[in-house]
């Protein structure tokens, strides 16, 4: 397939607006001297049919200087980076484009981000992780649609179904391509192509992952995790041993599908009246949760997780102390005492929980929590108390508390309710007061 032309795939799968404007970009890129290309997972994506809004352009001169040239001749704006060559282009009725330097790069130590130079088409299609994205497409004006293919990427793609580096030092370079191509896979249906399998699997038990940061570990995990399916890679990441590789007895048993299965008819469903919830964080607790809490600790700290992650997995441990035993019970449980429960709890953690113990008590009370109790409030304010002759402070608040129970679980169900009990409530305040 390397020369051929691809024009008509373009012109059919790509965006009106988006298609002029890689034309205009190509007509610049002949006015330049120089050679542009669309480039990576746009090509890869497009010749799989799916459908693609944002573009990557590499261009064999400084990146941010194309862009800039571009935008005073389109009417858009850069945002430029220039220590690395590259800039984000935004283009009204077009949306956005991603330009960069073609460029070559020299990795000076296993897991290190690696040394950039710029550099010809073909180098910096040599550094791509896997041949599927590996390929570009020539933009320039004379050879508009042209398809380089120069590591056999389009049959992998297209007829093979496989994933396979481009070199046999892919994973060691690079070890973060190690969860990459577990989520490729997984998202494409497609197998590791033999070798390639062999060498992924070489990495994980050489350790190679320890020579990567938390923080990029951690990006590649919330990647998989906002996939359509994250179960499958997921299940890969365990079954293979990666995740014990991240951190030592980190895994997730099978039975954890049907958490993802659940947590995925939640989202479907739209946000609960409890919040929204970030879906990926949700399935982050699916994978948390199975480990032990020396492990779950350890596993933050490995990734560097942020304030929020964090606050999740002590959220997590609070209600399996606090509120599992309780919404587990065959009691009848006061939808106040639910209320009371569950208002500490974020979105992300009550999602998880209706999923986790779906068909049992605790995820049937935690349901009616978020989407019957969630947002009960009363009619009267502290404003309105102080109007009835409550004296400022702590009897305010401990007087909204009781209408707030006394409302969710329907001994009051008017203003006027509340007035006769927020007046009886504070005549007792005032006869303990002065007893």
């Amino acid at each position: 397939m390397h020369g051929t032309n691809i024009t008509m795939l373009l012109e059919s799968k790509l965006r009106g607006e988006s298609l002029q404007l890689l034309r205009k970009l190509g007509e610049l890129a002949d006015e330049r001297g120089v050679d542009a290309y669309v480039v990576g997972g746009v090509v890869r994506d497009l010749i799989l049919g799916v459908p693609t809004f944002d573009l990557d352009v590499v261009v064999e001169e400084r990146g941010e200087e194309f862009a800039e040239a571009a935008a005073v001749r389109l009417g858009g704006s850069v945002k430029a980076h220039t220590r690395f060559g590259t800039a984000i282009m935004g283009v009204p009725g077009s949306g956005k484009v991603d330009v960069a330097t073609a460029r070559s790069e020299v990795y000076e130590r296993p897991g290190a981000l690696p040394v950039v130079t710029p550099g010809r088409i073909e180098q910096d299609l040599e550094r791509r992780d896997f041949t599927i994205n590996s390929m570009a497409v020539k933009i320039n004006a004379g050879e508009f649609g042209r398809l380089l293919n120069l590591h056999g990427g389009y049959d992998d793609l297209t007829k093979r179904g496989v994933l396979r580096v481009l070199t046999e030092r892919s994973f060691e370079d690079d070890p973060t391509r190690i969860l990459r191509g577990v989520r490729f896979a997984a998202r494409f249906g497609f197998t590791l192509e033999a070798e390639t399998e062999q060498l992924l699997r070489q990495a994980v038990a050489e350790d190679r992952l320890t020579t990567v940061s938390g923080e990029r570990i951690a990006n590649e995990i919330v990647l998989i995790l906002g996939e359509p399916e994250p179960w499958a890679p997921v299940e890969r990441l365990a079954t293979w041993g990666i995740l014990d590789a991240i951190v030592a007895k980190w895994t997730v048993p099978p039975e954890a599908e049907a958490t993802f299965v659940e947590i995925g008819r939640l989202a479907s469903d739209g946000p609960a009246d409890g919040g929204e919830a970030e879906t990926w964080r949700v399935h982050f607790l699916a994978m948390l949760e199975p480990a032990d809490r020396s492990v779950r600790n350890m596993i933050v700290d490995r990734l560097n997780a942020g304030r929020r992650i964090r606050t999740l997995v002590l959220e997590l441990a609070r209600f399996e102390d606090e509120a599992r035993a309780l919404l587990a019970s065959d009691a009848r449980v006061r939808d106040s005492t639910l209320h009371r429960t569950l208002r500490r709890y974020s979105p992300e953690l009550l999602e998880f929980c209706r999923a986790r113990w779906r068909g049992t008590p605790v995820a049937e009370r935690v349901a009616r929590y978020v989407t019957e109790l969630a947002h009960a409030a009363t009619s009267l304010a502290g404003g309105d108390l102080v109007a009835l002759g409550v004296r400022q402070g702590p009897a305010v608040g401990e007087i909204l508390a009781k209408l707030l129970e006394a409302r969710i679980d329907g001994a009051v169900a008017s203003r006027e309710d509340e007035i006769a009990l927020a007046t009886k409530l504070a005549r007792e305040l005032d006869e303990g007061n002065k007893s």
